[in-house]
């Protein structure tokens, strides 16, 4: 990993940057990522301030992104509005996959370039690390297009609907002077619940259906398998979820209380923002 990969896109849960530092203790280099009030002197004591070993949440952001970019159905969503033209979907996945080992086998100073040319910004929060990224830019990049070097800044004001957050679930744990990041293993993951997963399949397969043949109608289709039109209407939201909550169902993360039956009650009034169905269904 680059000694700075994250310097300048880092940021803690009050919004002020955290800044690379290191130490050496016996000849061994240590990096850390820590508060600037802890490098100034100004919040010795503040309780806020964290200091986070590099190399572990490093590989973290880098692991997530790659996810991401290795998942066809998340990345397609989270483009949705954003597809070229002139890029078909077979190639647009192709690339994606390329920029997903140019990530972990380039040059680290390519892995800044990259994350800077997305607009990446990583939030450090009390239970997980969110990652967003520019939309539009990751659109761009993926059809070839030339990224304006001179508005790389992470801190460029970016609309709500250009944003896509990743997130990693994570607790943050208090050792000494510094802080360790918890990360959920594999076993502790929860099982992905069946009834969920067949819902969200289905909305996405009636919504192809009705792309591909235009002559196919809601009630066509409500009568073919025998539902009310408004339960079919409800059920056309669900493609438009936010991607991470559509890969938390997935992998079986969804709040404990979240069913298919609350999945579609909330449906009905399903938010375009994204923020906002996170605080619907509970994931915040």
């Amino acid at each position: 990993m680059h000694p700075s990969l994250l310097t300048g896109l880092l940021f803690d849960d009050k919004g002020d940057r955290l800044t690379p530092t290191y130490s050496t203790k016996k000849g061994t280099r240590y990096r850390y990522y820590v508060s600037t009030g802890l490098v100034t002197g100004a919040k010795m004591g503040c309780s806020n301030s964290v200091r986070l070993p590099a190399g572990n949440l490093e590989r973290l952001v880098i692991d997530r992104l790659r996810a991401f970019l290795d998942d066809p159905t998340a990345l397609l969503d989270a483009l949705a509005d954003e597809l070229h033209s002139g890029l078909g979907r077979t190639e647009l996945i192709k690339r994606s996959l390329q920029l997903a080992e140019d990530l972990q086998a380039k040059a680290p100073t390519v892995a800044k370039t990259l994350l800077m040319g997305l607009l990446c910004h990583v939030n450090i929060k009390p239970d997980r690390i969110e990652i967003s990224l520019s939309r539009h830019r990751l659109a761009a990049m993926l059809a070839g297009q030339l990224i304006d070097q001179r508005t790389q800044d992470p801190e460029v004001k970016q609309h709500a609907h250009d944003v896509v957050t990743l997130m990693v679930p994570a607790r943050l744990k208090r050792v000494g002077r510094e802080m360790r990041i918890l990360v959920d293993t594999a076993d502790h993951r929860t099982t992905a619940n069946a009834s969920l997963l067949r819902i969200i399949a289905r909305a996405h397969h009636i919504k192809t259906r009705l792309i591909q043949n235009t002559e196919l109608t809601v009630h066509h289709i409500a009568r073919e398998e025998r539902v009310s039109a408004a339960y079919i209407y409800t059920l056309l939201r669900l493609p438009w979820l936010a991607p991470d909550i559509t890969t938390a169902i997935v992998n079986g993360r969804q709040p404990q209380h979240l069913n298919a039956m609350t999945l579609m009650r909330r449906a009905s009034r399903l938010p375009a923002n994204w923020a906002a169905q996170r605080t619907l269904f509970g994931f915040r």
